[in-house]
């Protein structure tokens, strides 16, 4: 039995060549940059029909397809020969990323900012060295995966995402993206061209997570923590907190975030901020974990995350 489905291969040489193809398939086509996911995803059909046949279907799996359909795209367009799409350039208070830019190469000291570092910590612990090599932050936010690292911790960054097609371009908030689990405002014929976050000295930002294991798991809980800092006096002066696999779509905690500012950033206020970002989740029970350990899970590790961006922004923490 076969595991992946029939379909063509696209190549683009130019930007306005992928959107004419985007327009011309709408959604039956998929965009491929690392594949990570959505060769994965392509093959789910098969191996499930493969296993249930042999009565070994394994609920993780079943469980999977109900979080995200099944992709059987009739046209796969890679996103190889776009370099324009890969990258990171910083400047005039911003840092704009390719949305084809690896894992890897977010993750490499000094890719990014104190103010993104917790991009470069979402990216820095996703899968293997293998799947970081290969997966993008583009596939990564596009995917829109409840748990998805990156798109968590941009989240907390303040991040922005433009998206283009041959009828012209639009910029959307990324706390607007994700409207359910695999779901986004996107259309079939708009691809995503760029990401870009403000970036400025006392400002620092970290990402944390817990798993079943460290590497090569599903995040049960993440958060994600931006500060803006006052140096001399440690008072908070803004901040985002992010949170992820709580709910259906990323989400921000903006109880906890709003009573930060005018704080000093000292422990005290961290453990306040995690007691009102509990109060600020429903996550469900599921076969990775209890809504009652996730909620024990949302504080501390919001406390963890507030403490390591309150460091970078002063300027006293690195990459972990």
């Amino acid at each position: 039995m076969r595991i992946l489905h029939d379909f063509s291969y696209e190549r683009p040489k130019s930007l306005k060549e992928a959107l004419k193809l985007l327009e011309a398939h709408g959604a039956a086509l998929s965009p491929l940059a690392g594949g990570t996911d959505l060769v994965v995803n392509m093959k789910m059909r098969g191996i499930l029909q493969i296993t249930e046949k042999a009565g070994t279907a394994d609920a993780r799996w079943r469980a999977a397809r109900r979080v995200q359909p099944i992709q059987t795209p009739s046209v796969v367009m890679s996103l190889a020969d776009l370099p324009k799409l890969r990258g990171v350039r910083k400047g005039k208070g911003l840092v704009r990323i390719g949305p084809t830019t690896t894992m890897a190469e977010l993750a490499a000291p000094g890719a990014l900012p104190p103010a993104l570092a917790a991009v470069g910590d979402a990216a820095a612990i996703m899968g293997s060295a293998l799947i970081r090599n290969r997966a993008t932050i583009g596939g990564n936010v596009v995917n829109a995966r409840p748990a998805a690292d990156t798109a968590v911790a941009l989240l907390a960054a303040g991040a922005k995402l433009r998206l283009a097609a041959r009828s012209g371009e639009r910029e959307v908030e990324i706390a607007a993206f994700f409207t359910g689990p695999g779901r986004s405002v996107r259309r079939a014929d708009e691809l995503l061209v760029l990401i870009e976050a403000p970036a400025e000295r006392g400002q620092g930002s970290a990402y944390v997570r817990m798993g079943s294991r460290r590497q090569l798991e599903i995040a049960l809980v993440s958060a994600g923590a931006w500060l803006e800092v006052d140096k001399p006096t440690r008072t908070i002066r803004a901040a985002r907190i992010s949170l992820g696999a709580v709910g259906p779509t990323p989400l921000l905690a903006t109880k906890a975030a709003a009573g930060l500012v005018g704080r000093t950033a000292d422990p005290e206020a961290f453990a306040a901020a995690g007691r009102t970002a509990r109060a600020e989740v429903k996550p469900i029970d599921d076969f990775r974990g209890s809504a009652a350990y996730r909620l024990e899970l949302v504080e501390t590790l919001v406390q963890r995350a507030l403490a390591a961006a309150a460091s970078r922004a002063v300027g006293k923490g690195g990459r972990r």
